[in-house]
């Protein structure tokens, strides 16, 4: 399969090169290393950058020098062009303080820039051109990868990646280089071409980071512009207008933010006292329509609905004029088609939607009927084995008689996969990622399970920490993370003991993340499942005091703690169906050793049940107060007002109830209090 994120052409122009782009594209797509191909005729980022020469070009392929070509056959003003463009990229790097990693321009312009005319290179094929400029050793490779995150705008925090080069395993991976692929870069430097831009990818592919670096470059060129950023809750999106500035400053945005007059950050509904609160709230009062509270009987769906209506109806008597240029919206699976109709309708330029195409799996949508225009799926938070097993487990893909979900091939190759049939059995493949390359070499293994009996948790979690300081000498607490499934006394009670025998045996501080909500430098990482999302360690040790059942929350839910690990993933698990667990283990071993997935097809009758299968988070094996319990935790709610949403839930749901359903009351009650 093609992959078309791996090539990048910044401009639209037709060139007489044209067929060698097209040849340029072609390896981007085609060759097994995952190396991008960019080609630019100015740094992304800033549009302040320009040059009156435009029969020139630059290519950027990780691992080779600069390539400037020339296609006009004019010398002089193509060496202007080189030095201007060379000068500037000396100073985006000063900007960013990567100079003290490359040096001035005039130092490191002899080792990564050359210079042709297209006559020299039009006969070559690509892989003998990329020979000729491959650099030639791994200090140089992550120099020029530096370059190539500089004019693509992909910007690295340089006190996180180092000067020096990384020389452990742990360490090339903590401070591997991010570059933007071709899709990511797209996105971001793009314009819209339609109303709605709607973005599908699995966790960990970057999209929060992506609408964040798309705000970036929407508000700083242009001076007159109408920018809301939304999410379904209200604590997420106090989240992100934290993170706004923040991000601001580490792109160097000189402007200061306008808060509420050319950007806003609120929840999707807000309340009729605030109209900065919410989206809705805002249109409300800007279109003067009637505001509508939550009640037990309707749904914000139905709400928006309704707001759409009053809408059409006020543009039969005048044009309606757009209270804002763009909309971003963030966790997109959090809400329903009328919520966005609602948005496209008030928005001058384009709205962007963002959402979890996984989770879209596990709630039982075809996801191939989602037609995104960005399909982002790879994972570079995760190792692929470690996301393969992820997703096996959270299937059930390795249980023969427990599978809980299948795709379609298609769906299958929207989650990042290549197929390969041999009869009845699905060999799964997902392409190799930079990130992880230096773990190609070395056997590791990526995910391991551990059954274990109860009494031992303690000791066995204590004895993986202590294979990893072995195994790792330069790790440190907050390279791992400790996080269990349920919330009940048992992993609580586990969680104080290991960070009092942690800080005493190891010396290291200890993070309780349920009580600090945050992760902290310096310190080993114990939580719940509630406040993991988002976070990533090197290693991670997952414990669960259950067994291993078909409930679809839990599969979710351990889908999304064993995806937090860039190196590792520990999974300790009841060692009483040690005999029941023994095909999950094999599939896992089978993933470390051989790097795919290597499944049995369900038949059609059994695709059958697959399809029929309502994938509802409802936690049939807990109590009704639990939860609400882990709903409260979810939100984040103090404690001094957690009875009195149970006396609301327990006066609604008498008997059966739906999981989503008290979210969503809890959730909007909880929004609507100051």
């Amino acid at each position: 399969m093609n992959d078309k994120s791996l090539y990048y052409k910044g401009f639209d122009t037709i060139t007489e090169i044209d067929d060698f782009f097209d040849r340029l594209k072609e390896y981007a797509e085609e060759n097994e290393s995952g190396n991008s191909v960019y080609i630019l005729n100015r740094p992304l980022g800033d549009k302040k950058y320009s040059y009156e020469y435009e029969k020139a070009a630059v290519i950027l392929v990780p691992k080779h020098k600069m390539l400037f070509l020339d296609y006009g056959n004019n010398q002089d003003a193509f060496d202007e062009y080189v030095d201007e463009f060379v000068d500037d990229t000396g100073h985006i790097s000063d900007k960013y303080d990567y100079m003290q990693v490359l040096g001035r321009s005039s130092k490191w312009r002899k080792e990564f820039v050359v210079q042709m005319q297209y006559a020299e290179i039009q006969e070559l094929s690509v892989e003998t051109l990329l020979a000729q400029i491959k650099l030639p050793n791994k200090e140089s490779v992550r120099k020029g990868e530096f370059l190539i995150s500089l004019l693509t705008g992909s910007i690295n925090d340089i006190q996180k990646t180092g000067i020096d080069y990384p020389e452990t395993v742990l360490e090339k991976i903590k401070r591997k280089i991010i570059l933007f692929d071709g899709d990511q870069t797209r996105f971001i430097y793009d314009e819209p071409y339609q109303r709605r831009i709607t973005i599908q990818g699995l966790a960990g592919t970057g999209k929060t980071e992506l609408l964040l670096h798309k705000i970036k470059e929407i508000y700083t060129h242009n001076n007159e512009v109408k920018i809301a950023f939304t999410c379904h809750n209200k604590i997420l999106a106090e989240n992100l207008k934290t993170r706004i500035p923040e991000f601001f400053n580490f792109m160097k945005v000189q402007e200061q933010i306008k808060w509420e007059e050319k950007l806003w950050v609120m929840s999707s509904w807000g309340s009729k006292a605030d109209k900065n609160s919410g989206v809705y709230s805002y249109i409300c009062n800007y279109y003067n329509i009637d505001f509508e509270r939550f009640s037990y009987s309707t749904t914000f769906d139905v709400i928006c609905q309704h707001a759409l209506n009053d809408l059409k109806e006020l543009e039969m008597k005048t044009p309606l004029e757009p209270c804002f240029d763009y909309i971003l919206i963030d966790e997109s699976q959090d809400f329903t088609e009328n919520f966005f109709k609602l948005c496209e309708k008030v928005t001058r330029k384009c709205v962007y939607v963002a959402g979890d195409i996984f989770q879209n799996v596990f709630d039982s949508e075809d996801i191939s009927k989602v037609e995104p225009q960005f399909l982002l799926n790879k994972c570079y938070r995760t190792d692929p084995k470690t996301l393969m097993c992820a997703h096996a487990i959270g299937m059930g893909l390795f249980e023969p008689n427990g599978k809980l979900r299948w795709l379609t091939d298609r769906a299958w190759n929207d989650c990042g996969y290549d197929i390969r049939k041999n009869g009845r059995y699905y060999d799964l493949y997902r392409k190799p990622l930079r990130r992880f390359e230096d773990l190609e070499d070395i056997n590791i293994s990526t995910l391991e399970v551990i059954p274990t009996s109860h009494d031992k948790y303690f000791a066995q979690i204590i004895q993986i920490i202590e294979q990893i300081r072995l195994e790792n000498e330069t790790v440190e607490a907050e390279d791992i993370g400790i996080m269990f499934l349920e919330n009940i006394n048992v992993n609580y009670k586990l969680a104080k003991q290991l960070q009092i025998a942690i800080t005493e045996k190891f010396g290291w501080e200890v993070n309780i993340g349920y009580e600090s909500k945050e992760k902290k430098k310096g310190a080993l990482f114990i939580s719940n499942r509630n406040n993991v999302k988002g976070l990533e360690f090197p290693f991670v040790i997952c414990f669960m005091q259950g067994q291993l059942t078909t409930d679809l929350q839990i599969r979710n839910s351990l889908y999304m703690m064993l995806t937090r690990s860039f190196i590792t993933s520990y999974f300790v698990l009841p060692d009483d169906e040690e005999e029941k667990l023994r095909h999950v283990i094999d599939g896992v071993k089978e993933v470390n050793q051989k790097g795919y997935l290597h499944i049995q097809e369900p038949t059609e009758d059994e695709k059958k049940r697959l399809d029929n299968v309502m994938i509802k988070h409802t936690s049939i094996h807990k109590s009704q107060r639990d939860i609400v319990e882990e709903i409260l935790d979810e939100l984040r709610v103090p404690k001094k007002w957690r009875e009195k949403f149970h006396s609301i839930v327990a006066t609604l749901y008498k008997e059966e109830f739906d999981r989503d359903r008290l979210y969503e009351i809890i959730q909007t009650n909880y929004n609507l209090m100051d």
